[in-house]
Formats: structure tokens, C-alpha cells, sequence
């Protein structure tokens, strides 16, 4: 039960600011689901399968450097691709990126 209600509750702090922030027409829908799941997974949740997709997309980006994989290259190039969700607040982009950008598999 607390579970659950961890989940709701954190579901709704990360979704609250999503809603009241208007979506942009050029946004990246899988970088701004990248961004929710994400975000959601650091908080305890767990989208399920529908999240799997934004996270395999997030974590099929990876830079190597000298054929050994590189953690800044691939930090920036994830966190290039969350940008590409405009309608999603820099601190959360930034969160999830500090958190995931470097790791090399995902959770």
C-alpha cells in the first residue's frame, strides 16, 4: 500500500508540471517520454511496458571514444536528446541526465 501510494504521489509531482506547461509543436515526443518514465523510474515508479520503448530509445544512445565507451560523450549526447522535449523544465532534463546520462545499460 505504501508502494502504491509513493508511486501516485510521485506520479503527480512529476505530471503536475507537465500539464500546466503547453506543449510545443516541435517537441520530441519519445525525448519528453524519455524525460516522464525516467524522472518517474529515479522517484520509485515504474512505467511498465510503456515505458520500456522511451527508455530503450534514451539507452540505445551511446559515444564511444577509442572503441572504449565514454561517459561524457554519451552524457551530452543523451542529454541532446532530451532537450529536444522543449515543454519538459530544464531542472527535471538535467535530473535524469545526471542520474542516467553516463550509465551504460539501462536499470
Amino acid at each position: 500500500m505504501k508502494t502504491l501510494l509513493g508511486m501516485l504521489l510521485a506520479g503527480s509531482l512529476l505530471v503536475g508540471p507537465l500539464i500546466s506547461t503547453p506543449a510545443h509543436a516541435d517537441d520530441n515526443e519519445d525525448a519528453c517520454g524519455a524525460v516522464l518514465c525516467l524522472a518517474g523510474l529515479m522517484a520509485g515508479g515504474s512505467g511498465g511496458q510503456k515505458c520500456s520503448g522511451y527508455e530503450a530509445n534514451y539507452f540505445s544512445i551511446v559515444r564511444y571514444h577509442h572503441g572504449h565507451f565514454d561517459l561524457s560523450g554519451t552524457s551530452n549526447a543523451r542529454g541532446d536528446y532530451l532537450n529536444q522535449c522543449r515543454s519538459v523544465g530544464g531542472d527535471q532534463k538535467s535530473s535524469v541526465n545526471s542520474k542516467y546520462g553516463s550509465v551504460e545499460n539501462g536499470p
